[in-house]
């Protein structure tokens, strides 16, 4: 049964969308605060995106940024033109903020699409909240408090284990004398006289206190079950300068304290923050009943957990700190600027959030979901080129030879892409991968002696004469002879990429997992899950002219045939292209799990085998079933929950309606698995 739309601001709102726990009256707002919050946004519905200025945005910023700019208002039915989001900076801790992250912040917003209705920061409203602090104080709400980390630590075990007891008692399962017999927490300073508090809170403001002297805390509710409202810290002392205010002020307010407040100043409809927050709900709603503030509507969403990747500020500086890294913007970062700098877009990032949705469900999500979004972008707008990471000289034999150019594709059936140049001069380049000394079966595509191999954009296959090694065994020059083929003569199976003689220099970086677990557990000793191979240089690649169209400017994509999607990287310059590998060509699942979870260190010969067994899986597969349990997985990474009568997906396994474009592309596919389907 469909829920009314409730009004919110004069616009009818699909308010169970955002539906979380009730705590009652605190959450209520009286009919004054409702006109005053209702005149203010009148028509619009509003809400923020509060990053803290003390590190770079990640991924997982990108999800609250999706929320907070577009599925929010997509799951409430909010109109385009009332749309409305503040982005804040959530400024309250000068030691750890700097200009360096408030400007990355700005930047990364903007690259990612999003416009702000304002930008405001915590820090501007600083003499409010300090205001409303003594406001508290004089109503006996707030006390300052010079308990040291150790005596409140002790306070929070005794109300802790009161709590436990408690929960005992009213299950039965204990006696209320065992509750009496506990001591309470006991902080001496809790009821001192209000007159007390509030000089001592301005000799804080003045700097009359040292750091750990004092603080100013929250008289709560330490019978509570939540500790969230045993006492929380409001104001600390700190002299440090901040970044914006500078050293107008030495008492700092904490988080706990200010964002319920700003919410309620900036007339915020959605205050919307990850699950581990949702604790804080009834500390939250406190503060703005005990100031008589307007109250926000909360939703907690959970976090983005990804794959074989770590989200934590904490451990990202480290990895950047202890030389890990090269930088936040190092590709294997998870950071919103590495993930830039390997080649994700926007568009790819801001599509992959869409399809993990903002639930409440904690889940771990599987890397290659984003990585078929990156495929499935970049296809579009990443010209085909050829490339050898590590060049081996091939040496057509025979007087017959002659030279010969041709036009290809940019994009394979889209000539209104336009095309490139290849020659085939009597010297080439392949890739020392494709190069055996033995002929190793039919089953695996290579050069090597006596071998028959058909050549991408070449008529004729070519005929290895023989391999020449170095000292060490590894080829350094490969002699062939371009042979037609006979008549009635099937072309070899297989299609060797190469680079024509004109090939450019480029340095080629294949990036992998920055982890080698795929799931990270608290007790773990992450450091020593780092992926050794995460980063692999080919420093003397070579690569096909035409990856040149467009200089060497950053972020330009290319498709290196069989090898993957790529973007040049800054590090470019004359006459040296740079190539970081955004991800592989599409991986069928079957193959990684052959694989053991990865091809890192697997030989080409390895993985040309496991393909051939693979192959040989998917004939006794019908086309009808491709893309059902349990074969799904071999074909695709993506999962679905409709079908039509041909076995063809509709609809993604959150019950969204497949784009046409990507049906279509499963179409095709389930063509060609026709063809080879044998029963």
């Amino acid at each position: 049964m469909a829920t009314a739309p409730v009004d919110m601001n004069g616009i009818p709102v699909n308010a169970h969308e955002l539906a979380a726990r009730d705590i009652g009256e605190w959450m209520v707002n009286s009919a004054a605060l409702d006109a005053e919050h209702r005149a203010a946004n009148a028509g619009v519905v509003r809400t923020r995106f509060p990053p803290e200025p003390n590190g770079y945005l990640h991924v997982g910023h990108a999800k609250s940024m999706y929320m907070n700019f577009q599925l929010a208002f997509d799951k409430l039915g909010v109109p385009p033109e009332s749309r409305r989001t503040v982005f804040r900076f959530d400024d309250t801790n000068p030691e750890a903020e700097s200009h360096e992250y408030v400007e990355s912040l700005h930047a990364d917003l903007a690259w990612m699409g999003w416009k702000p209705e304002k930008v405001t920061t915590t820090s501007q409203y600083f003499p409010q909240l300090y205001e409303m602090a003594v406001t508290l104080i004089k109503k006996d709400l707030a006390y300052v408090c010079h308990q040291n980390k150790e005596d409140i630590q002790e306070d929070r075990e005794r109300a802790f284990a009161r709590a436990t007891v408690r929960a005992k008692v009213s299950a039965g399962e204990a006696k209320q004398e065992e509750l009496d017999a506990l001591p309470p927490p006991s902080c001496p300073w809790r009821n001192r006289p209000i007159a007390e508090s509030l000089k001592l809170f301005e000799d804080m403001r003045r700097g009359l206190c040292d750091e750990s002297e004092a603080v100013l805390r929250l008289k709560m509710d330490w019978e509570s079950d939540n500790p969230n409202m045993w006492d929380q810290v409001a104001y600390r002392v700190r002299f440090s300068p901040h970044p914006n205010s500078g050293d107008t002020w030495c008492v700092y307010p904490t988080y706990d304290y200010t964002h319920c407040i700003i919410d309620s100043l900036e007339h915020i409809d959605y205050s919307i923050c990850t699950l581990e927050f949702e604790n804080r709900r009834e500390s939250y709603y406190w503060v703005l009943q005990a100031l008589d503030l307007y109250r926000p509507n909360v939703y907690e969403m959970s976090r983005l957990n990804i794959e074989y990747t770590q989200l934590s500020k904490r451990k990202l500086l480290k990895l950047v700190n202890d030389g890990y890294m090269s930088g936040w913007d190092d590709p294997r970062m998870p950071s919103i600027r590495g993930l830039r700098r390997r080649g994700y877009t926007p568009g790819v990032l801001n599509n992959f959030c869409k399809a993990v949705g903002a639930g409440r469900n904690e889940n771990m999500i599987e890397y290659e979901r984003l990585a078929t979004h990156a495929r499935d972008e970049l296809d579009g707008v990443s010209p085909r080129v050829m490339a050898c990471f590590e060049p081996v000289k091939l040496v057509f034999g025979g007087d017959a030879f002659e030279e010969r150019s041709r036009d290809v594709l940019n994009f394979p059936g889209a000539p209104e892409k336009g095309t490139h140049r290849v020659t085939v001069t009597r010297e080439i380049w392949v890739d020392a991968s494709d190069v055996r000394t033995e002929d190793p079966g039919a089953n695996v595509y290579c050069l090597a002696p006596g071998k028959v191999t058909a050549m991408k954009y070449m008529d004729e296959p070519a005929v290895v004469d023989r391999v020449e090694v170095d000292a060490a065994g590894k080829p350094v020059t490969v002699h062939a002879t371009l042979r037609p083929l006979a008549e009635g003569e099937k072309r070899p199976k297989g299609n060797l990429t190469w680079c024509p003689a004109d090939a450019v220099p480029a340095e080629v970086r294949l990036y992998d997992h920055l982890f080698t677990k795929p799931t990270l557990e608290p007790g773990d000793d992450w450091e020593a899950f780092l992926n050794p191979k995460s980063r692999v240089i080919y420093p003397n690649a070579l690569v096909d002219r035409s990856a040149l169209e467009g200089g060497f400017e950053a972020g330009r994509h290319v498709q290196v045939e069989r090898r993957g999607f790529f973007v040049v990287d800054p590090d470019s310059a004359e006459p040296k292209l740079v190539l970081n590998r955004t991800v592989t060509l599409r991986q069928d699942a079957a193959v990684a799990t052959l694989k053991g979870g990865g091809g890192a260190g697997k030989s080409r010969k390895a993985e040309q085998e496991e393909q051939a067994r693979l192959k040989e899986l998917k004939k006794s597969i019908p086309p009808a079933d491709m893309f059902k349990e349990p074969h799904v997985g071999i074909f695709t990474e993506d999962r679905f929950s409709a079908w039509d009568d041909k076995g063809l997906p509709t609809a993604d396994a959150a019950g969204e309606p497949l784009p046409k474009s990507r049906v279509k592309k499963y179409a095709k596919e389930q063509k060609k698995q026709a063809k080879i389907y044998t029963g």
